[in-house]
Parts: structure tokens; C-alpha cells; sequence
């Protein structure tokens, strides 16, 4: 046999030897990894699926163990690189992208992720398992947020959503809108919306406003309801565009600032919205500097415009609309509910005998709410509690509320010269659930005998059909004689209303007004309502 035929031969033994033993080894393996998996309680006597009372503990099982996982994922961030045992079915089921993925991978190969952190990935997991999610921040908010839009996982784009705006503040407010520049997400852009709307004079004068992106700008620009004047806008619209020049090393003229601007910006401004005094003094074309942001002609139009509406041609590309942003402030003064007192009374109480029966009709006394300093014939029960359900058929931007204040005291004694006193007012505002969303306090000298506006720290929107709460605590007892109506129509805005009232008795020598029991009633402390329509 020629020496070549010996060596392939001899080459094709050892071939089949270390193919027999790789055999014998992978046998001895496979047997080694189901006694482990036996003394893990994978099989056995002991499985552990029977400690496992519900699917979700399964899952989180699967999860953490990776047993019978079928797909290998490497996902690497610059250089935060991490491999992960999964389960095919969990992530297709979880997101159409996922499963596009894992169809084009090869089945002998790990599918690669190069556009999401492995910690961030490590919480989608945990979404995609369990339904649940651990957001400690608004960054790790932000980042889940991104990585689901991309992966089409809109629940978890709402879940991530939700947890930005839960505390929306003047510190978090801004990345939002900067990712919202980027991806129109429905509940951002609302929830941004209403936290703009409640605060458009502060979110405009902040100095972070100047580096928000362009599509921010034409957010806020196309918001009709905002509580502050246009040329406000226009002025803070300018000077973010003279930013946007400085920043691109441009020098800020008119054409820069325009071209900054963009024409979809520019036509949402409402320069027909302004007086005549402040739009000369303004934006208007100007030859002594390079302020504002109009030419000559359009400057000539859009006064003639002003001046008297129609009489002379708009700019192309300019709104006609002349409509204020700024939302009109209203009142719903609630009216009395009951008859008023007999004759005979007083504000201190009965000045003559009172009748034996107090259900007569009495007229043209006493038609406002009188909150007294001490019990009478008509107020036994004093309080320092009060609340006020409101419900509203039409969206409403609630800014404040009217109470009486005390009415100066009969036997006020050395007090007769005072015509105030101290008073602190704490009101909150709750949801339905009982959460508060304003908190106000109020503390000053007050006029005996008048009334007192309260505005809100931060107005609230009220949504139509749904039931809020305005709570008021005082430090002085208040004794209220009058229930007021329940149902107020201000077109095109239907108010109900709820007066509750924690009273206690005052112990006194006499025991008309001595019961000693704690208890509610229904007489009104809040008279007006302060507010605006939301459009």
C-alpha cells in the first residue's frame, strides 16, 4: 500500500475515534445535565411548577432561571455589552418588532441589539415577563420610552409616558418636551399641554425655554387657550429664534431670526391679537434697530389690520386670526337656597323675641352668605372645615374661590375700633381618587364683614363629568346659617355642586346651642367659583 494511502487511512481512524468519544463525552453530558436538572426540581419528585401557584410566578421563574430559553440576545451600548437567555415566544408576543428579529436571525446565531442599554433592556424584560416595570427616574422613563417606540410596544410607551408626567415640574418638564420634539406620543403632548397651559408666562420667561428644540416652539404657538398675552409669545418667540442665531454663530438680524423661525411658527403668532400700542412698541418694524421680526410692509398691514379689521390685505403666510390666547376670567356666584331668617333677627342673634315658628317666608333680608363669630338662633354649629364637591359639564380652568369672612361680632368689647382680623386659609384640591393637584395658602388681615378672593396657587383644569373636591380649613370657627343652590347654569357651563361642613357645638351656659356632638351639615362656605372656559 503506498505511504499516502496509510496516512489517509490512519488519519480517517483517528477521525472516527475522536468522533466515537465526542459522542460518549456529549452522552455523559446530556446525562450529568438531567441530574442536575433533577436535583434542581426540574424533574423528580419535587417539581417546581407545583410551588408555583400562578403564571406569573411561572413566568418569573422562566425569567430569572432561563431555563428552556430557545434565544440568545447580545445587546451592547458602546461598551455595556451583556448576553441574554430568552424566550422566543415571550418577546413575539410582546412586540411585533422583536418577532421580525428573531425570524431573520439564524437559528444557530444570538440575535444582536446595538441600540438599547442592557440595564434598560433588563426592565423591558421585566415588562415583557411580569407586566411590570421598576422607573426609579425620569431619565430611565425617558430611555424605555425611546427603546419602545422603537420596538412597537406602545403599552409600555404609555406606561413610560405616564410615570414622566406624574410629577411634571418646572426641573422635568423640559426633557419631556425635548423628547417630545422627537416623537408625538399622544399622552405627552396632552399632559404637556395642560402643564403649559397652567403655566405659559413662567414656561415662556424660563431660561431653559431658549434651548428647546424648533417643533417645541410650534407646539406651544398652536395652543389656543393660554393664560397670558400674545405679545408675550411674540416677544419670547424672538428671542428664542435670537438664540438659535447666536448659538449657529449667525449675527441676529431679521432675516436670521426669521429663517429660525420657520414659516410654519411664523404663521401661528397672532399679530392681529395685540393693541395698537403694544404692537408699534413691539414687533413692529422699527429703523433705529434691528428688533423685532416684520418688514416695513408687513408691519404697515398688519396695523392697518388692527386698526380697523379687513381694511387692508394680509401678508402671505401671516394669521388673520385677532383672537386673545388669554382666557377670560369668570365668575359663578352661587345663589341663596333657602329663606333667610324671621324678623327680629340680627346678626348677632335675636334682637327681640323669636317667633315660635321659624317655617314662614321671609324675603329681602340677610341674601348673602353672613358667616358668624358665635352661635345664634340659626347657627348653632360652628366649624373650621369645610368642602365644596364641584362638578362641571364642560371643561373649565378653575383659578380661585370667594368665602365670607367673618361678620364683625356683636359683643366684640375692646374690639370695637378693629376692622380686621388674622385669618389663614389652606385649600387643596383633589381629583376623584382623592389625590390633591393644587395647594394653596392664604394668610393675611382681613375686613370683618366682607369677602375674600382666594387664587389657587396653580389653576386647575377641571374635566367635564368628573366629580373634584376643594377643601378649606380656617383657623377661626365660622358659624354659616345659609345653604347655597346646588345647581348653577353659566353657558355654556352647568356647575353641580356638594357643601359639607364639619361642625362641633360650642359649650356655652345655654343649652340651645350645647349638644356636644360632632356632626356635618350642608350650609355653603364657598360663594363663587373663579374660573375660565376651557376651550
Amino acid at each position: 500500500m503506498p505511504q499516502n494511502s496509510k496516512r489517509a487511512s490512519s488519519m480517517e481512524c483517528e477521525s472516527a475515534d475522536t468522533s466515537q468519544e465526542s459522542k460518549k463525552r456529549k452522552t455523559s453530558d446530556d446525562m450529568d445535565d438531567a441530574n442536575d436538572m433533577e436535583n434542581d426540581g426540574v424533574s423528580g419528585d419535587t417539581k417546581w411548577q407545583l410551588e408555583k401557584n400562578d403564571v406569573k410566578a411561572r413566568l418569573e421563574y422562566l425569567r430569572a432561571s432561563g431555563d428552556f430559553s430557545d434565544c440568545v440576545l447580545i445587546v451592547e451600548s458602546g461598551e455595556n455589552v451583556e448576553t441574554f437567555q430568552a424566550h422566543g415566544m415571550i418577546l413575539c408576543m410582546s412586540s411585533p418588532k422583536f418577532e421580525e428579529l428573531l425570524i431573520t436571525s439564524k437559528s444557530d446565531s444570538a440575535a444582536r441589539i446595538t441600540d438599547i442599554e442592557p440595564r434598560i433592556f433588563h426592565m423591558m424584560l421585566d415588562y415583557m415577563y411580569l407586566d411590570k416595570i421598576d422607573l426609579k427616574c425620569a431619565e430611565d422613563a425617558s430611555s424605555v420610552y425611546k427603546a419602545a417606540v422603537k420596538y412597537n410596544m406602545p403599552h409600555l410607551c404609555e406606561v413610560s409616558a405616564k410615570y414622566m408626567v406624574r410629577d411634571m415640574n418646572f426641573d422635568t418638564v423640559w426633557p419631556i418636551l425635548q423628547l417630545l420634539s422627537e416623537f408625538q406620543e399622544p399622552v405627552l403632548k396632552e399632559e404637556c399641554g395642560k402643564f403649559m397651559r397652567k403655566n405659559p408666562s413662567l414656561i415662556l420667561a424660563h431660561k431653559n425655554f431658549q434651548n428647546v428644540d424648533q417643533n417645541v416652539v410650534n407646539m406651544i404657538v398652536e395652543l389656543d387657550c393660554l393664560d397670558v398675552p400674545e405679545v408675550e409669545i411674540l416677544k419670547a418667540v424672538e428671542n428664542w429664534a435670537e438664540q438659535q442665531c447666536l448659538k449657529a454663530s449667525y449675527p441676529p438680524d431679521r432675516d436670521n431670526k426669521r429663517s429660525a423661525i420657520g414659516r410654519d411658527i411664523l404663521s401661528k403668532l397672532r399679530f392681529l391679537a395685540v393693541s395698537q400700542e403694544e404692537f408699534v412698541k413691539g414687533p413692529a418694524f422699527s429703523t433705529t434697530n434691528d428688533k423685532g421680526l416684520l418688514t416695513l410692509e408687513e408691519s404697515y398691514a398688519i396695523l392697518m389690520n388692527i386698526t380697523v379689521p379687513g381694511s387692508y390685505p394680509m401678508p402671505s403666510g401671516f394669521s388673520i386670526d385677532s383672537r386673545p390666547r388669554k382666557l377670560a376670567k369668570l365668575r359663578c356666584i352661587r345663589k341663596i337656597q333657602v329663606a333667610v331668617p324671621p324678623t327680629g333677627f340680627s346678626l348677632g342673634g335675636f334682637t327681640t323675641p323669636p317667633p315660635t315658628m321659624l317655617s314662614s317666608s321671609y324675603t329681602n333680608t340677610l341674601d348673602r352668605v353672613v358667616a358668624l363669630a358665635s352661635p345664634s338662633q340659626t347657627a348653632t354649629l360652628g366649624g373650621k372645615n369645610f368642602s365644596l364637591d364641584v362638578r362641571v359639564d364642560h371643561p373649565i380652568v378653575l383659578y380661585g374661590i370667594q368665602v365670607p369672612t367673618l361678620w364683625f361680632p356683636v359683643a366684640a368689647g375692646p374690639k370695637a375700633m378693629q376692622k380686621e382680623y388674622d385669618e389663614s386659609f389652606i385649600v387643596t384640591v383633589l381629583d376623584m381618587s382623592g389625590t390633591p393637584i393644587s395647594h394653596t395658602v392664604f394668610a393675611a388681615k382681613i375686613a370683618y364683614g366682607s369677602a375674600i378672593d382666594i387664587n389657587l396657587k396653580e389653576s386647575v383644569i377641571l374635566q367635564k363629568n368628573v366629580s373634584y373636591k376643594v377643601q378649606i380649613y380656617t383657623t377661626n370657627t365660622y358659624f354659616l346659617s345659609k345653604k347655597l343652590c346646588l345647581v348653577e347654569d353659566c353657558p355654556p357651563v352647568k356647575f353641580t355642586f356638594k357643601d359639607t361642613a364639619k361642625v362641633g357645638a360650642i359649650s356655652t351656659s345655654s343649652s340651645l346651642f350645647s349638644t356636644g356632638m360632632k356632626q356635618e351639615t350642608d350650609c355653603g362656605f364657598v360663594t363663587q367659583l373663579i374660573y375660565s372656559v376651557w376651550v
